[in-house]
C-alpha cells in the first residue's frame, strides 16, 4: 500500500483519465479508515464514478461508508452549492446580503458557468473540510490532469475576475460619468454586454449593478479563500499522489506532469502505475500463439516501465497495482486493491 508522509492531512489524486484514479481514491480512502481514523473522500470527477463505487449520490453532501473499523465518509461535489456555501460563510454577519447575491439574475446564470469556477469550488470545498479538523484525512479525487492546472490556479482565476477594480466599476453604474464610460466601451466589450443582456433580460445593467454590490460584501473573504486554498495546496501536511497506467504515452506524459508539479512547489510523494500484468514471467509459454504474443507484449511494457521509473525525479516512491476495477463497490474489496499495491523501487538522484 501508498506509504503516506505521518504529518499527511491532505491527499489530492492527479492524472489522466481512464487510469484508475477514482478507485485509487477510494481504496486508500477504505484502507486507511481502516486502520482507525477518521476519512473524507471528495470527487469533482463529472462521471462520478466514485459515487457509484461507494454507493453514495451525487448530491454534494457528505455520506457515511460502513466500515470495520475508523470512520469513512465521502461525498461527490455539488459545485453550485458550494459557491453559495461560500457566499453565505463570507457574509453571515449580513444574510440579506448572501440573499440578494444568490437571488440575483445573473449570479444564477454564471454561478456554475464562470471560467475556472468549478475547479474554485472544490478546491474550497477541500479547504472547508481539510480546515475543519474533523478529519484524520482528507482526499480529494481531481479531473483528469489536462484539467490539473486549472484546478492549481483557480484561486488567482477567481480572484482576478473579482479583483476591486473591475467590481468598482460596474458599482458606479448608476454616477453621472457612466455615460462617458459607456462611449468608452469597445466594440468587443460591448456585444459580449448584449450577449450577457440576453440571458438576464431588460433589466441587465440594473442586475449587474446589485451583482458587484453584493460581491462586494465578500471581497475580503474571497481573498482569504484564495490566499488559504493556496496555503493548503503548499502545505507541508499536504501530498500529492500521480496515478497513470502501463502504457508508453501516460507514462511519458506523467513524467512531464510529475516535473512540471514539483517544480511549481507542490509536494508529490508518490506514483502510482496502474495496470501492471502480476501474471508474465519471463519463462512462462502458454499453448495458444496469440496468448504468447500478448505475454510478450506485457513484458516488453515492463521493461519500458523499469526504464520509466528512473525518469521520474526527486526521491519519488513508484508503485505498482494490476488492474484496478472501476464498478467495485464492495468496501472490503477496495481495501484489498489499496493492498495490493506494491512500491517498484525508490527513485533518488
Amino acid at each position: 500500500m501508498i506509504e503516506l508522509s505521518k504529518d499527511t492531512k491532505t491527499l489530492i489524486c492527479i492524472g489522466t483519465g481512464g487510469v484508475g484514479k477514482t478507485t485509487l481514491a477510494a481504496a486508500l480512502a477504505v484502507s486507511i479508515a481502516e486502520q482507525g481514523k477518521k476519512v473524507l473522500v471528495l470527487t469533482i470527477d463529472p462521471s462520478q464514478r466514485l459515487a457509484q463505487t461507494l454507493g453514495i449520490k451525487p448530491d454534494g453532501e457528505i455520506h457515511s461508508i460502513a466500515v470495520d473499523k475508523g470512520s469513512l465518509s465521502a461525498a461527490v461535489i455539488n459545485h453550485h452549492k458550494a459557491f453559495e456555501f461560500f457566499i453565505r460563510s463570507a457574509t453571515e454577519d449580513n444574510p440579506e446580503a448572501a440573499n440578494a447575491l444568490v437571488n440575483n439574475r445573473l449570479y444564477q446564470q454564471l454561478s456554475g458557468r464562470l471560467s475556472g469556477s468549478q475547479e474554485f469550488t472544490s478546491l474550497i470545498t477541500l479547504y472547508r473540510y481539510s480546515s475543519s479538523g474533523d478529519f484524520d484525512l482528507v482526499i480529494l479525487d481531481t479531473p483528469p490532469s489536462q484539467h490539473t492546472w486549472n484546478f492549481l490556479r483557480a484561486p488567482e482565476k477567481i480572484a482576478a475576475l473579482f479583483n476591486e477594480g473591475i467590481s468598482q466599476w460596474f458599482r458606479d453604474l448608476n454616477s453621472p460619468s457612466v455615460g462617458l464610460l459607456k462611449k468608452a466601451l469597445n466594440f468587443g466589450t460591448t456585444q459580449v454586454l448584449k450577449a450577457l443582456e440576453n440571458l438576464t433580460g431588460s433589466q441587465f445593467i440594473k442586475e449587474l449593478g446589485a451583482f458587484f454590490q453584493a460581491v462586494q460584501k465578500w471581497q475580503a473573504p474571497l481573498e482569504n479563500y484564495v490566499n488559504n486554498s493556496h496555503r493548503l495546496l503548499t502545505s507541508a501536511t499536504t501530498e500529492f499522489v500521480l496515478v497513470t497506467a502501463l502504457d508508453p504515452s501516460r507514462l511519458a506524459e506523467a513524467q512531464k506532469l510529475s516535473r512540471e508539479i514539483m517544480t511549481q512547489g507542490y509536494r508529490l510523494k508518490s506514483i502510482v502505475i496502474n495496470r501492471v500484468p502480476d501474471w508474465v514471467t519471463d519463462t512462462q509459454q502458454f499453448e495458444s500463439e496469440r496468448i504468447n504474443q500478448l505475454s510478450q507484449y506485457f513484458l516488453d511494457l515492463q521493461k519500458l516501465l523499469i526504464q520509466s521509473v528512473t525518469g521520474f525525479k526527486n526521491k519519488l516512491k513508484v508503485y505498482k497495482c494490476p488492474e484496478m476495477v472501476q464498478n467495485e463497490s464492495d468496501v472490503k474489496t477496495l481495501s484489498k486493491t489499496a493492498q495490493l499495491i506494491t512500491e517498484i523501487s525508490t527513485v533518488s538522484r
